[in-house]
């Protein structure tokens, strides 16, 4: 007696879901990479183009370094002055954001996850409400009168902070508090606990938490424009001057030199994440 056994054919909804589900991945991701780089490389074409029209509206029009050279003034002074805004922000919010870090992950009180939500507002909130908010603040009196630097850093220093709390936060509530109290047991403060038994651990997070505050503050535009206006003109502010006034090979002079200055920047603290090593 033989038995015949049959194989079912699979369906195409079966088909789809063994190989075309797993294609969406590659698919959405070259995507994605395609909608980040594209729109930059048209930036390096217009800045670098001889002429504003563009080859077949990618490509330059012959090769030209003339913008850099004519505007690097302007150029300069706006990188400069984006990095003394950028670099006591990310100072700022690294002092104010690991304590605040600290403390959500390690004391227990009544409306912590409240302060969380509330610590991680700015980094929903629309940048133009949080703009407006910071400059009613800023202008009601309520604080003195302070340099446009000194308020500007203050608000940028508000919309940083949760960008370094947030990996702190998620990397201290991964780690085993039987280490600060086998620590503390042996004699060494929270302080000392803190310096050389935590830190060497989140050393990781913090740097990630820097270059994302520093991404945060450099890019800014809404906040600085309306709290400062003209009085500091970042990087930012610059390439929209340049597009308001036409132009628009200047605004991409400008943005390409921030796009490569940022992603250097970027890359070294990738790159540090990797290879640091505590003292």
């Amino acid at each position: 007696m033989s038995t015949s056994l049959q194989v079912a054919r699979p369906s195409f909804w079966s088909i789809w879901a063994n190989r075309g589900f797993r294609s969406l991945f590659p698919a959405s991701t070259a995507a994605l990479i395609f909608l980040i780089v594209f729109p930059q490389l048209l930036l390096v074409s217009l800045a670098v183009s001889e002429t504003f029209d563009l080859r077949w509206g990618i490509l330059p029009q012959g090769f030209t370094l003339e913008q850099f050279s004519k505007w690097g003034d302007v150029i300069l002074k706006s990188m400069l002055t984006s990095m003394a805004i950028t670099i006591p922000t990310v100072i700022f919010a690294v002092l104010l954001g690991t304590p605040v870090a600290y403390a959500l992950a390690r004391l227990d009180f009544t409306g912590r996850a409240w302060v969380i939500e509330l610590v991680n507002l700015p980094m929903v909130f629309p940048p133009i409400v949080l703009a407006f908010g910071l400059f009613q603040l800023m202008r009601s009196g309520m604080l003195p009168n302070m340099p446009s630097w000194v308020m500007l850093v203050l608000a940028h220093t508000v919309v940083a902070t949760p960008f370094v709390v947030r990996p702190l936060l998620v990397a201290m509530q991964r780690l085993d508090p039987a280490m600060e109290e086998a620590s503390l047991s042996l004699g060494a403060t929270r302080m000392r606990t803190f310096m050389t038994v935590y830190l060497p651990l989140l050393l990781p997070s913090l740097l990630i938490g820097i270059a994302l505050a520093f991404a945060r503050s450099i890019s800014d535009f809404e906040i600085t424009l309306l709290l400062v206006g003209g009085d500091l003109s970042t990087l930012p502010i610059t390439i929209y001057h340049a597009f308001e006034t036409g132009s628009s090979r200047l605004g991409a002079a400008v943005a390409v030199t921030a796009n490569i200055f940022a992603l250097a920047v970027i890359i070294s603290l990738e790159s540090a994440v990797k290879r640091v090593k505590w003292w």
